[in-house]
């Protein structure tokens, strides 16, 4: 019966061969740098820097377990530089292997238990996996070392602040800008915590890191947002748009500036930046349901619909888009 059905299954593959004009061949695209790699890797197999450029080229493109094969390869080559520890564990980490990740980054401080870098590294990966006496002690062993370090002090300000120590975690970020004036995300973190604890002075930690750099979105975005959330609103739209201006594809602008104009019955206004959001990234749920929103406040039931279906195809679970809806039938 089986050897049957298999030749069944021939005569019909064959028969459907048959009758095509032209059976269409699978193509795989060629990766030209990839090629030119593995050509110079085949010529010489125990050079470290090229098979470490590829092992970066298969990490670029979240190949990750190939850039790990080719990153031990490297390693068994050349065993003490501390960059290659570096990049190995950057791959484990981003392949959700935290272990190997501080394991290799334990490794290198073992070689070199002074250097700053490796110290300042494995202090943030014992902070990602939440340990954070491990993190703190290594911070301390870079303080030894060098008691006015602006990155450490960073470290110690964000572990703190994941604590819950919050005067703990200031008093670190307000150490790091007096060593580093110019050190835009703990301007940022100071931001943060003056605006969760309503303190005014958020405004000007926002604005010492625009002065660093007028061009940084993030920090305009904060600004932006601290406005929005005390009803600064013409001050937040004004500085939505200078955000755009320098980065169109900043949908965080579009949306919130969207956001403004519907509290104030813009409608035509709030439409715009919604529409936009949703052709400069047709992905996210929020445009569709927000445009949708504007359509059916409108009375556009009709074009409100198909918006608020496209946001739950986006997003399942988009209890707001499921909601309008329900309301619709």
């Amino acid at each position: 019966m089986r050897n049957t059905l298999i030749y069944v299954f021939v005569l019909a593959f064959l028969f459907s061969c048959k009758n095509d004009d032209k059976v269409k061949e699978v193509t795989i695209p060629s990766d030209p740098t990839l090629e030119q790699l593995n050509k110079l890797v085949e010529t010489k197999p125990n050079d470290a820097k090229i098979l470490y450029e590829r092992a970066k080229y298969f990490y670029n493109n979240e190949k990750y377990k190939d850039a790990i094969k080719d990153m031990k390869r490297v390693m068994k080559i050349d065993s003490v530089n501390p960059v290659y520890y570096h990049t190995l564990a950057n791959i484990y980490l981003d392949d959700a292997d935290s272990r190997y990740a501080i394991n290799t980054m334990e490794k290198v401080v073992s070689l070199y238990p002074e250097r700053i870098p490796s110290l300042l590294k494995l202090s943030e990966f014992y902070f990602i996996v939440k340990n954070y006496d491990k993190s703190l002690s290594t911070i301390n062993s870079i303080l030894y070392l060098s008691p006015d370090n602006p990155e450490a002090y960073f470290m110690l300000g964000v572990n703190f602040k994941e604590m819950n120590q919050l005067a703990k975690a200031k008093n670190s970020f307000l150490t790091v800008v007096e060593n580093n004036p110019e050190h835009i995300d703990a301007w940022l973190q100071l931001g943060k915590l003056a605006e969760e604890q309503k303190d005014s002075t958020a405004e000007t930690y926002y604005k010492n890191a625009i002065l660093i750099d007028k061009n940084n979105v993030e920090a305009m975005h904060y600004l932006a947002f601290y406005y929005q959330n005390n009803g600064e609103l013409q001050k937040a739209l004004d500085t939505y748009k200078k955000i755009v201006l320098i980065d169109p594809s900043y949908t965080a602008s579009y949306l919130n500036s969207g956001i403004i104009y519907l509290k104030q019955d813009s409608l035509q206004k709030a439409f715009d930046n919604f529409n936009i959001m949703v052709n400069v990234d047709k992905s996210n749920p929020k445009g569709y349901y927000f445009r949708g929103l504007t359509h059916y406040l409108g009375g556009n039931s009709e074009a409100a619909r198909p918006d608020f279906e496209q946001a739950l195809k986006l997003n399942p679970e988009y209890e707001e888009a499921k909601q309008m809806l329900g309301k619709m039938e």
